[in-house]
């Protein structure tokens, strides 16, 4: 099997061609904003899918996996024409419009500047027309899994970040929009010129899993935004986002902290990061080591080894871990239940007369 992986970040799409064995990431660069004015990031989402169908047109690949940025969105009518851009996670129209919704731990996130279920909610207030026409809500992978297969389907480390789902209970709220199917397994939901496209994930969990995962330490992700986070069996609540983890289980973890665009403004010192990372670690269930991941860690190495030699948590670097680590074993996984359901089916057939 041929496995194309595709991370779909804040500044770079990275992608590979995987079979076993090292992979070649290749680069492009994310499309800039459109619209960034300090309160609406917009970018155009006619650019972010023509680069996605050129990385998968270019390849000659069996199967699709996707790690996409979260927390952004888009709003389409009932035919699926999108009535909005590609509104990012880094968007903060709902901060300034003062929207502030009661969001329950069983949603996986938390009330946010960013959150786009508050975000809907300033953009009907700022567009009554236009949310009129909406009838379709997309992430930005299920919007591009729409639009590869027609259906509007992700995993639920992705869909769980717009606010519109109960983890614990499985099960999407009633809102007035079409939400994304949000699957709690990693499965094929459609073909594209002949490639079967998987569910698409969230990033930061397939960067931990690409890590080496949270069961056991803290990981701190230092990408253009940093989190820490720990993984814990089964639905787990506290001071601390209850982000969904693979096999149904929880990623614990704070949002919010210094990653590479507060680090490449110069603002923070070694002796304030270590306090912030501390604060951090203090929400999260005990752990009695640390995992340092993401690309901030080599543009940044001085003051961050500062810090975290003032933290007295023991430490490890894993700076090439990424998300396209994640997919690698999500592919594995993913294609051994496949291939392991077929020979069911096969077997059954056969024990009925089916296969003759």
């Amino acid at each position: 099997m041929k496995y194309l992986l595709i991370d779909i970040g804040s500044t770079n799409i990275k992608s590979a061609v995987w079979q076993g064995g090292e992979i070649s990431v290749q680069k492009t660069p994310f499309p800039p904003p459109v619209r960034d004015d300090g309160v609406h990031f917009e970018v155009d989402p006619a650019g972010i899918l023509s680069r996605v169908r050129e990385i998968v047109d270019d390849t000659d690949c069996d199967a699709v996996f996707f790690s996409v940025q979260m927390h952004g969105w888009l709003l389409a009518d009932g035919a699926g024409r999108l009535l909005t851009p590609y509104i990012s996670w880094q968007d903060r129209r709902a901060g300034a419009a003062g929207i502030s919704l009661a969001v329950p731990k069983e949603s996986g996130t938390s009330m946010k500047p960013n959150l786009p279920r508050a975000g809907v909610a300033a953009f009907a207030a700022e567009s009554p027309q236009t949310f009129a026409r909406a009838v379709r809500f997309f992430t930005l992978g299920s919007y591009l899994v729409y639009a590869c297969t027609g259906r509007n389907a992700t995993h639920i480390t992705d869909a769980a970040a717009s606010g519109f789902y109960d983890v614990k209970g499985r099960t999407a709220a009633a809102c007035g929009l079409s939400l994304p199917e949000a699957s709690y397994d990693v499965r094929p939901v459609g073909l594209y010129r002949g490639r079967r496209i998987y569910t698409p994930c969230g990033d930061q969990q397939c960067s931990v899993l690409g890590a080496g995962g949270g069961e056991n330490r803290y990981v701190l992700n230092l990408g253009t935004a940093a989190q820490m986070c720990t993984a814990e069996r089964g639905f787990a609540a506290g001071d601390f986002e209850s982000r969904p983890w693979f096999g149904g289980n929880t990623l614990c973890t704070v949002t919010g902290l210094s990653g590479g665009k507060v680090l490449g403004e110069g603002k923070k010192d070694a002796a304030s990061l270590a306090e912030e990372y501390l604060a951090a670690a203090a929400r999260l269930p005990e752990r009695k080591e640390m995992l340092v991941t993401g690309g901030a860690v080599r543009w940044h190495r001085a003051v961050l080894e500062a810090a975290f030699g003032k933290m007295g948590i023991p430490y490890a670097e894993n700076e090439g871990a990424d998300a396209l680590e994640g997919l690698k074993i999500l592919a594995l996984r993913a294609e051994k239940e496949r291939a392991e359901a077929e020979k069911t089916q096969g077997t059954e057939k056969t024990k009925t007369g089916g296969g003759l």
